[in-house]
Parts: structure tokens; sequence; C-alpha cells
């Protein structure tokens, strides 16, 4: 029996190898897979990525999920799943669908919720987004630090806290981040992908959703379940492309009375309609909740041509 299960595992390890023999030991992103004799394996954008000899001989770096920096942790110990120190419970152990950050070059591995920078405003021109790290938490280990810019595109949504309130939609980058002022915190985030910006937010709001793995901070797109007391409830995933690979799952989201309700009846063009209409939708409807982070900026029921 022993033996059997042996040779299973084997079998197991060479499809993955197999799979991803042309993405091994190049520096990237992905969600965790697995962590076996040495060899980290993610999801990448591309199919999965293997990283050979990761040992102690790599530093490891976890998120710091409410604010700035990141803390050093033992590279074996959070690679095998073992508990770690961290603020939010379902980011204190590294499990399937976790965000991994490899560089090679630096033997560094960061693993958290997603990839994001801290920092002051110093200017924002020409797409390109100039800040100055912000200092972190006793504990904490800066990174970045000093001066750092970013390429930054104009249709990115901008997210605002104004005296801690929560985050509320601002506009695009493009309008928006001219009229900052310098000094105002700006976090730059993106959900998979470091090169690939996808939200920036404004100032420090004091309380926030909580975050769990896997879940998307942008756009979702998927089947619709039900809408009962101002819950929507849909079956489906992120649709930026980022996270290509991300498993369908259950989406549930308090819908307020003021987020625009949209339809698109035959691929038409999407015309307001009222919480009437999702309340009596079909089940199995394609409905999108566009958002990015925390904040609904409308409901879409169907798609337009």
């Amino acid at each position: 029996m022993k033996s059997a299960i042996a040779a299973l595992c084997v079998i197991a390890v060479s499809a993955v190898s197999l799979f991803a023999a042309d993405q091994t030991n190049r520096s990237g992103s992905g969600l965790f897979v697995s962590y076996l004799d040495g060899t980290l394996t993610l999801k990448s954008k591309s199919g999965q990525s293997v990283y050979e000899k990761v040992g102690e001989n790599y530093k490891t770096y976890q998120n710091n999920e409410d604010g700035p920096g990141s803390k050093l942790v033992p590279t074996v110990r959070a690679l095998k799943g073992e508990q770690i120190q961290g603020n939010i419970t379902p980011l204190s152990r590294v499990m399937p669908g976790t965000l991994v950050r490899v560089d090679v070059d630096a033997k560094e591995i960061f693993v958290g919720l997603d990839y994001r920078v801290i920092g002051t405003f110093e200017s924002f021109q020409d797409g390109k987004l100039n800040l100055v790290a912000v200092d972190v938490p006793q504990g904490f280990i800066k990174i970045p630090t000093g001066n750092v810019t970013l390429e930054i595109d104009r249709s990115i949504p901008v997210l605002e806290s104004i005296k801690g309130g929560d985050l509320k939609f601002a506009g695009l980058a493009g309008d928006v981040m001219k009229s900052v002022k310098k000094g105002a915190t700006v976090t730059v985030r993106s959900e998979y992908d470091p090169d690939n910006i996808e939200v920036l937010e404004i100032g420090e709001p004091k309380r926030r959703m909580e975050r769990y793995v896997g879940q998307s901070r942008g756009t979702v797109r998927g089947s619709f379940v039900s809408f009962k007391d101002g819950i929507l409830r849909i079956r489906g995933k992120g649709i930026t492309g980022l996270a290509a690979g991300e498993y369908e799952r259950l989406v549930t989201w308090r819908i307020a009375d003021t987020v625009p309700i949209l339809e698109s009846i035959d691929g038409g063009e999407y015309k307001p309609v009222t919480a009437e209409t999702l309340q009596n939708l079909k089940e199995g409807t394609v409905v999108t909740i566009r958002k990015a982070e925390d904040v609904i900026m409308s409901i879409q029921i169907g798609l337009a041509k």
C-alpha cells in the first residue's frame, strides 16, 4: 500500500514538473499551490511556476495587511503552512490561493494578500506617480524605502477617504490625481501582478472590510444566485484577467440603495432599473458587480454587446 501511495506521489509531482517546465526559477508572482522538498509551486498568469532549492537561503516577508511594511518570517515554516503572526486570521498562514511573489536574484519571497505601496504624495505628471514611502510600525521592515516612482494608467479608479471616513469612488486617476495635495497618504494596490496597478487610495479609512484569500478586489462577474434583504449573491470570479486562474466562488455583497442598477436586454445598451428587477431575476442570469476594493460602483444585469 505504501509503495502504491509513493508511486502516485511521484506521478503527481512529475505531472506538475512537466506542466511548468518552461516556468522554472524565474522571478514572478502567483497563487500558492504547494511546497514540497524545497520546491515551491505557484499558479501564475501563464500557467504554473516552479522554484527549486527554496529554503532558508531565501528571506521571506509577510505583508502588514493593516498598513505599510513587512515582517521577516522563517521561510520553511511559512511555506509549509505553519502558523505565522498576522492581523487577519485567514492570512496568518500560507495556504493554497495565498499571493506569493518571488525575486530570484535578491533571494526574497513576499507573502500576503496583495502588492501595495504606501507613501505620501509628491507629484503626478505624464502618468508617473511620485511618492515617498511612509514609516512603518515597530517590528516591521520598510519595503520599499525612499522615493518611489510608479507608472499609473489614467483610467485606474481612485478611491478616497475623507477625514478617516469610508473609501468612496472619487473618479479616474487622470483627473483626480492632478488635484491631490502634497503630503497626502496614497496607497497603490494590485491584487495579483505588481506590473499592473489596479486601484489607488487617497487617505486612511478607519475601518475596512476584512479581506480573505482569493477575494477579488476588482470587478466580479458571475451567475445570479439570489437577492434578498439587500444582500446580492452571485457565483463568479474576477474579470480583470490578472488572476486568470482564479477559482469560481460564491460572492456575497450588501448593495446599498444608492448603488446604480443597470440592465441590458438581448445585448442592448445598459439602462437603469430598480432593485425589484434584481429581486425577480432568474437564477443563472449574468450579473456583474463593478467595484474597486470594497466600493461598489454599479450592478450590471446581462451583457451589452
